[in-house]
């Protein structure tokens, strides 16, 4: 039987029937190349189905190609169906598996060994828990409480961690770890999984923010140490007077973030799609200089609505309705203003539960109950400065 040009078969059963099976799988003509039967008339005439005529011919014979060879080690590439044979790409270089698995263990070293080398040199400049600011105090403990694992070991990857938030909203999150990363407070793990980093054209490893596991680079504390001494520095007297400015600035942005991720979360159950700009952060901001945040996000609440039922009116775009938040959300802030309304607060709505970082501050720092949420930052920051 001849075979397809730039195609070898090889049979590997002796039994007569099951070999004239074969054989008419990968029988073609030599004149156009292409195959004599259709794989439809093979299975019908043998009265069997197509998966397992497909499951006899690969079992029973090999396909190998006498033009497309690996170009690191020469094997000839192996097809197991026709399917395999016309999908072939022959302008393309071929790796055999073998040598593709060789290849991917070295650049694996090679990331693996580029990780270390950042982590070792992370760990010679570590600073003493002492020198650290009182923002990256805040927010490693925030990340170990969030994603600690459980011996405390090292800090999961982000994506691993399925319950709670670090921060009200998911792009806070990036920017407070990837701040950490930046001034060497933490590192990537050397035991985080190879295909978490990439190596460029430099050679330098490109991380997958999301994928990675971190290590707290603190000189001489880790695991459980760490976890408790950071706690008990961040309870102390002297660190809440020398944070005082930090703390006030990371309460308002916390509030401002409770707002956002309120409205964020209220348009999209009206399938409202919105991200708020400079102008929407500037109102909210100027409201909760005279109302909690549970007070705004009332008037956020209302404005979605008012939003959402312009939309059902039709004649506009789900964008647009969208953008008319803010303007209703201004118009709502200044009558409650100039009447001196009593803003009724809203609850906390479940599908945005109070954040690691509020919690550190205002439950474990601050001892009250989600505070931020149901009070003005000024009475609790009020608070700590006589128990400073």
């Amino acid at each position: 039987m001849p075979d397809h040009p730039g195609l070898h078969i090889e049979y590997l059963d002796a039994d007569p029937r099951i070999r004239a099976l074969c054989q008419r799988y990968w029988r073609v003509s030599q004149d156009t190349g292409r195959f004599l039967e259709t794989v439809a008339t093979i299975y019908r005439a043998e009265n069997m189905g197509s998966g397992e005529l497909t499951a006899l011919v690969k079992l029973h014979s090999r396909a190998w190609s006498t033009v497309m060879k690996c170009s690191r080690c020469g094997e000839p590439m192996q097809f197991a169906t026709r399917t395999d044979f016309i999908g072939r790409r022959e302008g393309r270089p071929f790796r055999c598996a073998v040598c593709k698995d060789q290849e991917q263990q070295q650049l694996d070293t090679a990331k693996r060994m580029r990780i270390v080398e950042a982590y070792q040199q992370a760990m010679a400049t570590a600073q003493p828990l002492a020198a650290l600011r009182p923002r990256d105090c805040l927010y490693l403990l925030a990340l170990i409480k969030h994603a600690g694992s459980e011996d405390l070991s090292h800090i999961r990857p982000y994506c691993q961690v399925r319950h709670g938030r670090l921060t009200p909203m998911r792009d806070v999150d990036r920017d407070l770890i990837t701040q950490l990363w930046r001034t060497g407070v933490i590192a990537v793990d050397p035991e985080s999984d190879t295909a978490a980093f990439e190596l460029d054209r430099e050679q330098d490893a490109r991380v997958h923010f999301n994928e990675v596991r971190w290590q707290p680079v603190i000189q001489g504390l880790s695991g459980l140490a760490l976890y408790e001494h950071l706690e008990a520095h961040v309870l102390q007297a002297d660190f809440m007077q020398r944070a005082a400015l930090e703390l006030h600035e990371c309460c308002e942005h916390l509030a401002l973030l409770e707002c956002l991720a309120f409205l964020e979360t209220a348009l999209e159950e009206y399938r409202l799609g919105y991200r708020a700009g400079v102008k929407t952060c500037a109102m909210i901001t100027r409201a909760l200089q005279c109302y909690t945040v549970a007070q705004v996000c009332n008037l956020l609440h209302r404005a979605a609505r008012d939003a959402a039922a312009y939309y059902q009116r039709g004649g506009v775009s789900r964008d647009h309705a969208a953008k008319t938040v803010v303007g209703s959300f201004e118009r709502l802030m200044e009558k409650a203003l100039a009447n001196d309304w009593e803003i009724a607060p809203f609850k906390r709505n479940f599908n945005v539960p109070q954040s690691a970082l509020s919690r550190l501050i205002y439950n474990r720092m601050l001892g009250t109950d989600d505070g931020g949420f149901s009070q003005r930052n000024e009475v609790l920051l009020g608070h700590l400065a006589s128990i400073s």
